[in-house]
């Protein structure tokens, strides 16, 4: 079984190296911390059986890295392991196709039985964060159309856009404070860091279609 392993901490990405052979004899683990030489042995290499990622990369997230595997006509079991429980990135994960998520807190049978599990054919995920997946899907039926006042919808749409604070203003004849001010509230209800944060939570939500 040769697993690839993507985790730009070296520590990590060799401790479980470690961990993963002493225990499983028959486990071949390949670890690669930059993901764009994850991505160039992942296609020369068709042996291997499945991809275990990290979400928190800086020189690119597990999103974009899922994202380029595809480009790359590369398909591959990928299980997400990561510290993070950020619902809205996890269900990013899920509908690109990983078929697990796994904590990093893990003891060490833990992980290696999700593992086999996997490749077995299962699909992995912690009742915790599945329940928070589903009733977040919930709430988002739910509320669709409630979230988010007509006003805070239009100026989201237009952020969505590409508009800036200054173009929002001058299409709806506000002044830019009154756009600053409902993007601080959209931000408080989406739990949004700041725009670019603001529309992916929206798209998620499905408040409205993402952008083509």
């Amino acid at each position: 079984m040769k697993i690839l392993s993507v985790d730009d901490h070296p520590l990590f990405g060799h401790g479980l190296k470690e961990l993963l052979t002493a225990t499983q004899p028959d486990f071949e683990v390949v670890s690669i911390q930059d993901p764009q030489d994850a991505l160039i042995y992942a296609k020369t290499h068709s042996d291997v059986d499945i991809l275990i990622l990290d979400l928190s990369m800086p020189q690119m997230g597990g999103i974009s890295f899922m994202r380029a595997l595809i480009s790359r006509d590369i398909y591959l079991p990928v299980v997400i392991m990561s510290a993070s429980e950020d619902l809205l990135v996890l269900q990013q994960a899920l509908e690109l196709g990983a078929v697990g998520i796994l904590s990093k807190l893990w003891p060490v049978q833990q992980l290696i039985d999700s593992i086999e599990k996997i490749i077995q054919g299962e699909t992995v995920i912690p009742n915790h964060i599945e329940t928070g997946l589903a009733n977040m899907s919930k709430f988002a039926e739910e509320n669709t159309q409630s979230i988010l006042s007509k006003r805070q919808l239009e100026i989201l749409k237009m952020v969505q856009a590409g508009l800036s604070n200054n173009g929002i203003a001058s299409v709806l004849y506000i002044s830019e404070f009154t756009v600053k001010s409902h993007l601080q509230t959209i931000f408080r209800i989406l739990g949004a860091k700041n725009r670019v944060d603001s529309v992916r939570k929206a798209e998620n939500l499905n408040i409205f279609p993402k952008k083509v």
